[in-house]
């Protein structure tokens, strides 16, 4: 929700301050066609939801993405976070040119940076890059574990092969909001693509540590693949409900999965979305 109200600041304004050559420019169509989906969200009109959704997939530059057939929705999001920061610089300008000020909403609560480090275990010549994100995608663990243990893996030294180097990863700056992917879908020895089951057990609160510090994220949502292969399948997606927040004792949530939305909680979520949860979001506590 602080994403799609960042992005409100600039695209709420008036019509007459657009000229129809700002209309038609591919920042308008974006910006317009997401915001629409944002003013419809308590609108009970389903077709109406649809063409508004038809038209923010026709608005994506990957072209890939506005066909009806079967997409990765990690891909999707993505897609959009960077298309999202792409067009961050034209926005700003034009929030200057109209007396305002436009703020990233991705650059401000989803980006952070982590050091790749390498170092020769023979001589122990070593090199560190630094590198951002929007998002970071986990190996499973065979036979199941939990989302902690997952990020600690990635972060852990491993060794490296075809070469003398071992590597670690670690944060250097953290985001307000942490998306995780757990890599659900590999490639065999043969390359075919299939689907990993292995459950991951799913923490309400996550400690992730930095160079300097450690922060608690609180669980806020997950998309789900409902389905055990790669070829088929359906998504849908649970989230605390934004207007009663992370303390509310009620932990209301909701399960939205196409027209049909229905109350749930985050305790239910944890319990039976083991095995399905395919990309997670958890907001920082500050």
């Amino acid at each position: 929700m602080d994403l799609i109200k960042q992005l409100a600041l600039i695209l709420t304004y008036p019509e007459h301050h657009i000229s129809n050559d700002e209309v038609l420019n591919p920042v308008s169509t974006f910006s317009r066609s997401f915001m629409a989906i944002k003013r419809s969200h308590l609108s009970g009109d389903a077709c109406h939801k649809m063409c508004l959704l038809r038209d923010f997939k026709e608005a994506i530059w990957r072209p890939e993405f506005q066909d009806l057939e079967q997409k990765d929705v990690h891909e999707f999001l993505t897609s959009v976070l960077e298309q999202i920061r792409y067009l961050s610089h034209d926005l700003k300008v034009k929030a200057a040119s109209m007396g305002t000020i436009y703020s990233c909403p991705v650059e401000n609560n989803m980006v952070f940076k982590m050091a790749n480090t390498r170092t020769c275990k023979g001589c122990g010549a070593g090199s560190t890059r630094v590198e951002e994100y929007t998002n970071l995608s986990l190996d499973m663990m065979p036979g199941g574990g939990n989302v902690e243990q997952l990020l600690k893996d990635y972060m852990m030294e491993k060794e490296l092969e075809y070469n003398c180097l071992c590597g670690c990863t670690q944060f250097l700056t953290m985001p307000k909001v942490l998306l995780l992917h757990l890599k659900h879908f590999k490639v065999t020895p043969s390359y075919n693509l299939e689907k990993v089951n292995d459950p991951v057990n799913l923490l309400r609160d996550l400690i992730v540590s930095s160079n300097e510090t450690a922060c608690c994220y609180s669980f806020i949502s997950t998309i789900n693949h409902m389905g055990s292969s790669t070829q088929r399948g359906h998504y849908n997606c649970d989230g605390v409900d934004p207007d009663v927040g992370l303390e509310d004792p009620t932990d209301c949530w909701f399960t939205y999965d196409d027209s049909r939305v229905r109350e749930t909680s985050g305790d239910y979520v944890c319990d039976r979305r083991k095995e399905t949860a395919y990309i997670l979001s958890y907001r920082r506590q500050d």
